[in-house]
């Protein structure tokens, strides 16, 4: 169909003012869309810097509370070293108002030269406690036929540092193996004699002792102390008497513990007691100064399928005494510088839970007049009925190369020990 051109005029002139009308609303609506995103770019912006606030803050409350933490920890680990020693202190408490106690009670049969004898021979009664964390105290009274005497009463620390510990009061010095033992805890019924002659029976002392033990990958410990005197039957001086420094007695023991093999180890200790300057009692003029040395050696076999009930012991020790000796002349009163050398050995085996067997040798001079000697020879047969409760059998035969000496130190003896205990009763680690 053919159009006029009035009726196209009127149909482009139609078409342009429609266009004109729907271009400014295409515009509005590009400009809205622009400002919107705008809007959400500003709205995105301000929470990404509200957010990055929040975490500056949180960094901040971070670190404050590490501080706090570290303040915590600190306060909590000295509040703990506090508790942990109050804590030892309460542990103590209950033996420090009731310590440990407990009684031995040490008697038996005899027949010597002299004639037969029921010996009530002591009643031990040990008490032993902690003081505090730093220190314990132990003490032991003994009653015998003659009396009642303390033995033992002293205080040990327990927390000096460098590997020290210091002992205080009367105690038994820490002089050779033996020596250092109660006599009930011996493997047989009588103190060696040499023992009894050369260093004064049990190594009894008032005075102080320090020891240390070394950080070797084997036992090693030294030993040294000052005391008035060293032996409780030592009648050379008084615990009682004042005397200058140079006559005080002085000790020093190095001894040291090795496993050979699984099944066998050894013991070995040297010991020096010196007094510079001797006084007698009652002889003022002895003078000079008195060396008491002694080595200890001890051997053991412990079968490791048997515990502790079979095996074999084999010790001995070795003194020399040297020291200015008194005598009485009728020209008047001197002294002379003596020599004398003594020693024990012994062997025991276990043979089982309740039966050991052993015998005993022993050499012991006569400290004032060395070529007089007693020769003795000792077995044993000793019978456990139970950990409290022993039995011992020991035959004693005493050879004198002198005349004149005490009948209970010369020819046949017998003796049926018993010895029981009550309580709790202990001399440390000795007896092992």
């Amino acid at each position: 169909m053919n159009l006029s051109r009035e009726s196209a005029w009127a149909m482009s002139a139609s078409l342009l003012v429609g266009t004109l009308m729907v271009f400014p609303r295409i515009g509005l609506a590009q400009e809205s869309v622009t400002d919107m995103l705008k809007r959400q770019i500003a709205d995105m912006q301000e929470q990404l810097k509200k957010a990055l606030e929040r975490i500056e803050q949180l960094e901040k409350e971070k670190s404050a509370t590490s501080g706090k933490i570290d303040q915590l920890e600190t306060a909590t680990t000295a509040r703990l070293g506090e508790v942990e020693k109050s804590v030892q202190a309460v542990q103590s408490a209950p033996t420090a108002l009731n310590p440990a106690m407990g009684l031995v009670l040490d008697a038996n049969v005899q027949n010597t030269k002299a004639g037969g004898n029921f010996d009530f021979r002591s009643a031990e009664l040990g008490i032993a406690a902690s003081v505090d964390p730093f220190a314990r105290m132990y003490s032991f009274i003994n009653g015998t036929s003659s009396g009642v005497e303390v033995d033992e009463a002293a205080a040990i620390t327990t927390s000096l540092p460098w590997n020290l510990t210091a002992k205080g009061g009367r105690f038994l010095a820490d002089f050779g193996r033996f020596p250092k033992y109660h006599i009930h805890e011996l493997p047989f019924v009588n103190q060696p004699l040499s023992i009894q002659r050369m260093v004064g029976g049990e190594t009894q002392a008032d005075g102080v002792e320090t020891n240390y033990l070394f950080p070797t990958p084997f036992f090693l410990r030294a030993t040294v102390g000052g005391m008035n005197k060293i032996g409780e039957d030592n009648d050379r001086v008084s615990n009682i008497i004042p005397r200058a420094w140079s006559r005080m007695t002085y000790l020093s023991r190095l001894n040291t513990y090795v496993d050979v093999t699984d099944n066998q180890s050894v013991e070995l200790g040297t010991s020096i007691a010196t007094t510079p300057s001797v006084r007698r009692v009652g002889f003022p003029s002895g003078g000079g100064y008195r060396m008491l040395n002694g080595v200890d050696l001890t051997y053991r076999y412990q079968p490791l399928g048997s515990a502790v009930y079979q095996g074999l012991t084999w010790g001995s020790e070795f003194y020399t005494n040297s020291e200015r000796m008194p005598f009485e002349t009728d020209e008047g009163s001197f002294s002379k510088r003596q020599r004398t050398y003594g020693g024990y050995s012994y062997i025991e085996a276990k043979l089982n839970k309740n039966w050991s067997a052993g015998f005993q040798v022993d050499y012991a001079p006569v400290l004032d007049s060395p070529g007089h000697r007693t020769m003795s020879y000792t077995p044993f047969l000793t019978w456990y009925l139970s950990e409290f409760n022993r039995l011992r059998l020991e035959y004693y035969y005493l050879q004198n190369n002198f005349r004149g000496a005490d009948k209970a130190e010369t020819g046949n003896q017998v003796f049926l020990q018993w010895t029981t205990v009550i309580g709790a009763h202990t001399h440390g680690f000795l007896t092992r």
